[in-house]
């Protein structure tokens, strides 16, 4: 059962070829009649119900009822099959293509044999009275069946080469379509982003990181370059942790600083992640850096504002409670007195009164500072 769908899958297959429309197979054909000196040739597939007569010569039938096909019987061996006279041959006597107009009398038939040994049809030369084949005639059908098999084989290899080339085609263009999406959405990010192997060499780079290295280590970033030779000295250990950290598959977040002396201070945010195959192993490491350092400002402003307000709430609590309370005190004794108060009095209300202007100042001062901060702040956003 397996052979036999095994060789319907093949008859299928060969079932495509356009041969009706085939020079070389119609040459074929017409050479097997004037070999075998016959008025009907045929080069037909054997399905499971039907013979398909895909080239023929000497008659209109296109197709046949396997049951009554003399083919089938052609396809049980690896030589001709020769009926000299069917109706003298029990197994065609009553068929009705020999009892029928058609009136089938001479057969020869040699099967096409694939190169995996699959019978997949014949071809065969037919006569409406009974004949024979001479030795020679026989080897030039199963020659010519030999060379039908071998081109039919051969025409089913281009047409596989041929799609398998435009599928390849078509597998490229959508590659090269992937790896330019794939390399705008690389390049288009703002960070600094390279792709490293699993022994820290660099395997592709956006252009943030090749003008980045440029810019403060005045060297061209390449392939191949081994990445920690750029880094700050102080990083380097905390480097080489958090990435073999990556490797063995964890995902890494690092965020510092680094004084780049002439380039300024630059805060960070580093992180490590995985980048696998199809098959989830590991293959590198996608490495990561944002520069944060107006953010970082922005946060060091604010801790400052913070700083300021806090100040100023201590100094409302507490430092303005002091001069507040000798001037109250003066002024009632100063009223005690009925506004003729000694000279004292007056002198130490003056300098309680110097006392809070000065605090009164060092809050402005502040709230100037509070202000500025704010400003500035609300436009780096």
């Amino acid at each position: 059962m397996a052979d036999t769908n095994i060789r319907l899958l093949a008859v299928e297959r060969f079932k495509t070829l356009e041969l009706e429309t085939d020079t070389e197979f119609r040459e074929l054909v017409q050479l097997a009649s004037e070999i075998c000196d016959t008025p009907i040739a045929l080069l037909s597939l054997i399905d499971k119900d039907t013979q398909w007569l895909k080239v023929k010569m000497g008659t209109d039938v296109r197709e046949l009822p396997r049951e009554i096909s003399f083919c089938t019987h052609t396809i049980l061996d690896d030589d001709l099959l020769i009926v000299r006279d069917a109706t003298k041959d029990e197994r065609f006597a009553n068929n009705p293509i020999v009892t029928g107009e058609l009136g089938i009398r001479f057969y020869a038939g040699a099967p096409l044999i694939t190169s995996d040994g699959l019978k997949i049809g014949g071809l065969c030369v037919i006569d409406t009275k009974p004949n024979d084949l001479t030795h020679h005639q026989q080897l030039m059908l199963k020659m010519l069946s030999k060379q039908a098999i071998d081109l039919m084989e051969y025409r089913i290899s281009k047409e596989l080469l041929e799609k398998n080339r435009k599928e390849l085609d078509k597998q490229k263009k959508v590659i090269k379509n992937a790896e330019i999406t794939l390399r705008s959405f690389f390049e288009s990010a703002p960070n600094f982003h390279v792709l490293l192997g699993r022994s820290g060499e660099v395997l592709d780079f956006n252009k943030v990181a090749y003008n980045f290295i440029k810019k403060v280590h005045n060297a061209d970033l390449q392939r191949g370059s081994m990445l920690v030779k750029f880094l700050a000295p102080d990083f380097v250990s905390k480097f080489i942790a958090g990435f073999n950290q990556a490797v063995k598959g964890e995902k890494v977040f690092e965020e510092g600083s680094t004084d780049y002396g002439a380039h300024g201070i630059i805060y960070w945010e580093a992180s490590f992640e995985t980048a696998r195959d199809t098959n989830n192993d590991i293959i590198g490491i996608s490495y990561i850096i944002r520069d944060v350092t107006d953010r970082k400002t922005r946060e060091h402003k604010i801790l400052a504002q913070n700083q300021s307000l806090l100040k100023i709430a201590h100094m409302q609590a507490h430092e303005f409670r002091a001069p507040l309370t000798t001037i109250n005190g003066m002024m009632d004794l100063i009223k005690a007195e009925d506004y003729q108060a000694p000279r004292e009095y007056f002198e130490l209300l003056e300098n309680a009164v110097k006392n809070l202007d000065s605090k009164i100042r060092e809050v402005v001062d502040n709230v100037d500072n509070i202000v500025l901060v704010g400003t500035e702040v609300y436009q780096a956003k």
